[in-house]
């Protein structure tokens, strides 16, 4: 079982009872085969890399433009209901805070935190330029599995269509062949109702 077996087996090999249609469906089989084992991967890794590059730049220069500053809780925490979708309900907390400003005045906001917190607990805040409250910059290890999740999205995709073209080849060349086969009857089939 080697290259000639599989060169038989996709009927890559020469057969005098094989048709030039047999050929070219086996090549076609073979390329789409190549695709899914060799071009997806690739494509799929391409996809991941250039995502986290593009991502972490993004993250980089949105990074630039917020810093993290230490504010203090003014309020209890109040738990509001975020729905994501109808099956799945989260909690989220927020409560009113006070943080000093780049240019020293002080700002307060309504900002998320953990349910527990006490009130006069020193909480860390992102805040932008402008010092409104914001979201932290992604991590690393966000950008990292937002990139893996792509790349998995591209080779289940991809693999999937490359499924679909397979049985689409096979159907319509299983199809042409019959019809081939019935065209052939038609001529063959009198003849052999006539001898005895």
């Amino acid at each position: 079982m080697g290259i000639r077996w599989f060169a038989r087996a996709v009927g890559l090999t020469s057969n005098p009872l094989r048709r030039r249609r047999d050929t070219v469906v086996a090549a076609l089989v073979l390329g789409v085969l190549l695709i899914a084992l060799v071009g997806v991967p690739v494509v799929a890794v391409v996809t991941g890399r250039a995502s986290y590059e593009g991502s972490a730049r993004a993250a980089e220069a949105t990074a630039a433009t917020r810093h993290q500053v230490v504010a203090t809780v003014l309020t209890r925490p109040m738990a509001q209901a975020v729905v994501a979708n109808p099956e799945v309900t989260a909690q989220r907390s927020t409560a009113e805070v006070r943080w000093v400003a780049a240019d020293g005045a002080p700002r307060t906001g309504r900002a998320p935190v953990e349910p527990g917190t006490a009130v006069g607990a020193e909480v860390p805040l992102w805040v932008d330029a402008a010092d409104r409250i914001t979201a932290a910059p992604p991590t690393d290890d966000q950008l990292r599995a937002a990139a893996v999740g792509l790349a998995l999205g591209v080779v289940v995709t991809g693999e999937g269509l490359c499924m679909v073209l397979l049985v689409a080849v096979r159907a319509a060349a299983d199809a042409l062949a019959c019809r081939a086969w019935a065209r052939e009857w038609e001529v063959v089939g009198p003849r052999c109702a006539r001898q005895p």
